[in-house]
């Protein structure tokens, strides 16, 4: 192998995966920034029977984070993640909505669908391109800074008081498990290496529209959670899929796992009964 293909082989290793078998299409679950699987447990129990692919990136579940998420590498690294269980539907929330498009666009026998779950959304990523370079110095600073005991305590809990303001079932995040997807050095480590990929990733799924000039040809479903996206990312959405259909949750915010899991379940068995051959 060359050195590329061992740095590439490393990265896969490092994502843990949760597998459920049952019927499909598979089910493929992509954290946002600073989240792990544990997230979705609501929704894996609102999927009775479905085949579950829950996927953390490095720094979460023991694993340790090494450099910034690349969109490329990481709808690579999910095409081979999803393997035989192709083509599946992609549940991806936040951030994660960019490696969902990426992978539909670059692997698009991988995907038979994707619910965007209150996804990111940028119309322009000329700021994201000038942030790139810093991203890597930032992302080693903060990660470095956050094993000092005092730091990682008041991180912590300044991500878990934003988080209690993102959802209607604050309540939810006292359990032991989300605490642990934010409490220790690792994760933090690893929430600001996303965080700080978020311009690059922007910059790199703009692009990659450039470059196809077609939009994604795997169907999509929006969940909007309140505040709803403004009309301009809606527009650029539905300019990037080959068809999209809007859903608002007018009782729900970002963290659409909590607040409407059944909401999510539901877009997922529409999108496979859309996707199911005729009889």
């Amino acid at each position: 192998m060359t050195d590329a293909q061992d740095r590439w082989e490393a990265r896969l290793a490092e994502h843990t995966v949760y597998r459920r078998p049952g019927g499909g299409p598979a089910v493929v679950l992509l954290n946002g920034c600073g989240l792990a699987s544990v997230a979705w447990d609501a929704v894996v129990e609102a999927l009775p029977g479905r085949a579950i692919i829950a996927v953390d990136r490095p720094g979460r579940c023991g694993t340790v984070n090494d450099g910034l998420p690349d969109l490329r590498q990481e709808a690579r690294i999910l095409s081979r993640i999803i393997g035989d269980d192709a083509p599946a539907i992609v549940v991806a929330h936040s951030m994660s909505s960019f490696q969902a498009e990426a992978l539909a666009r670059l692997h698009p026998q991988a995907v038979s669908g994707i619910v965007l779950a209150d996804p990111a959304v940028e119309t322009s990523a000329h700021s994201g391109r000038l942030r790139r370079a810093g991203a890597a110095s930032i992302a080693r600073a903060l990660g470095s800074a956050v094993r000092a005991e005092p730091v990682r305590r008041v991180a912590a809990a300044t991500i878990r008081y934003g988080m209690r303001h993102e959802t209607s079932h604050p309540e939810a995040l006292d359990d032991e498990l989300w605490r642990a997807c934010h409490d220790t050095p690792e994760a933090l480590a690893a929430s600001a290496a996303e965080l700080a990929s978020y311009g690059g990733q922007a910059a790199d799924l703009a692009s990659l529209r450039a470059e196809q000039a077609a939009p994604a040809a795997a169907p999509a479903i929006l969940l909007e959670g309140k505040p709803f996206h403004p009309a301009s990312q809606e527009e650029a959405l539905e300019a990037a899929f080959s068809h999209l259909e809007i859903r608002r949750l007018p009782g729900s915010r970002h963290l659409v796992m909590l607040d409407a899991p059944e909401e999510i379940a539901r877009a997922v068995d529409d999108l496979g009964t859309a996707a199911a051959p005729a009889a």
